[in-house]
């Protein structure tokens, strides 16, 4: 007993942020890998933004969407969906309008798993809408690293407006993230209480409620 708390003095003293109940400090190795991650998401907007001119982006709205697994469109991961949601808030940051489309009334969510842009059988209702653009992506992932591709895409016509890319080394939070879904989706089109089909509200927004006007994108903190 009088070794184990000797022990635990020890530890308390030396990582006074872990201290002997076993918390993560933020000199740990998977707290580092953590933030390695949220800095190449940061990275990944950049790219996505920093091109110039910026003309091109004027009045659009965009709507981040899971990143796919790139041999297959219908599956996606933990990791898919951190980048996506990443995405809302580093293209917030950057003053580009963002939009949560996943909100009752405009798409149905089936465990949370109606936010694949790439899916055959995506249903974001976005055709006609001229102001969405939709951020979609692909993971593929090898032995030590995880290739990432990300397109800003305008959803009337499907024109890539903007590009990134990454390379994400296998880090254990990588590796247990990046683990695809257990189940790939599936969607019924037919509602089965009422043998009709599903109809979803449309995303229809005023011009005037989503001009960003002289928008000026910054670059990241």
């Amino acid at each position: 007993m009088r070794f184990y708390l000797y022990a635990c003095l020890i530890g308390i003293l030396l990582t006074p942020a872990a201290g002997c109940s076993g918390r993560v400090s933020p000199g740990q190795p998977d707290y580092i890998d953590a933030v390695e991650v949220k800095l190449k998401c940061r990275e990944l907007a950049d790219q996505m933004l920093a091109t110039m001119p910026n003309d091109a982006l004027q009045g659009f709205v965009a709507m981040p969407t899971a990143f796919v697994n790139q041999n297959n469109f219908s599956q996606s991961s933990p990791l898919g969906r951190l980048l996506a949601e990443s995405l809302f808030y580093e293209f917030n940051q950057r003053g580009f309008p963002t939009r949560e489309y996943r909100l009752a009334g405009h798409i149905p969510i089936t465990g949370g798993r109606d936010d694949l842009g790439l899916a055959v059988d995506q249903i974001v209702p976005i055709k006609g809408q001229k102001w969405a653009a939709l951020v979609v992506g692909t993971y593929h992932t090898e032995k030590y690293a995880t290739f990432v591709n990300a397109r800003l895409v305008r959803a009337s016509d499907g024109l890539v407006l903007r590009t990134g890319q990454l390379v994400l080394a296998n880090t254990p939070i990588v590796a247990r993230m990046g683990k695809t879904d257990s189940a790939i989706i599936t969607r019924n089109p037919i509602n089965t209480q009422s043998g009709a089909q599903n109809s979803y509200s449309p995303l229809h927004t005023p011009a005037d409620a989503i001009s960003s006007g002289n928008m000026r994108i910054i670059q990241g903190r």
